[in-house]
């Protein structure tokens, strides 16, 4: 029962969270049709979903913590995972920074790709800030888990003799 209730309690905070986030996004988002100033609307939706994703692995990485099973950091699923919605993230929010330097010919057809809607930047948020603290782990037993299970795996589906 105080299980139920420690995650109940982080999801009703979450959603909190997320609806006053939503709020501001709004008011964001009439400030800037009013303004022409888009710069701190794209900063806050690329932002919010980092934090969103870190809040939706709080609750399990603070049990975690308490029970001592963080022993180190998951380097590989951090740089495998973690950069790759990083950049989509620095790539979305680059063409609002003061830099005068020109960009490749092939940022255009990504920007207007994966840019056009808030869509990229939410998923690469949510998977950036969960995987930041989704990689504080036990290096040695994770690592081990999972060999062990692809080597199950892999012998199931051997052919025998």
């Amino acid at each position: 029962m105080k299980r139920f209730l420690y995650y109940f309690v982080w999801t009703l905070a979450i959603a909190l969270i997320v609806y006053l986030g939503l709020q501001l996004q709004q008011v964001l988002d009439d400030r800037t049709q009013m303004t022409f100033n888009p710069i701190p609307f794209w900063i806050y939706v690329t932002i919010f979903p980092v934090v969103i994703g870190l809040l939706l692995r709080t609750p399990k990485f603070m049990l975690e913590r308490k029970e001592r099973k963080i022993s180190g950091f998951d380097w590989s699923m951090f740089l495998a995972v973690g950069i790759p919605a990083f950049i989509v993230l620095a790539l979305s929010i680059l063409p609002f920074l003061p830099i005068d330097t020109a960009f490749p010919a092939f940022y255009s057809q990504i920007s207007l790709t994966l840019f056009s809607s808030t869509t990229a930047q939410t998923i690469a948020g949510l998977v950036f800030g969960y995987i930041l603290l989704d990689s504080f782990k036990s290096e040695e037993a994770g690592f081990q888990k999972t060999t062990t299970d692809f080597f199950d795996a892999v012998m199931k589906f051997t052919p025998k003799g």
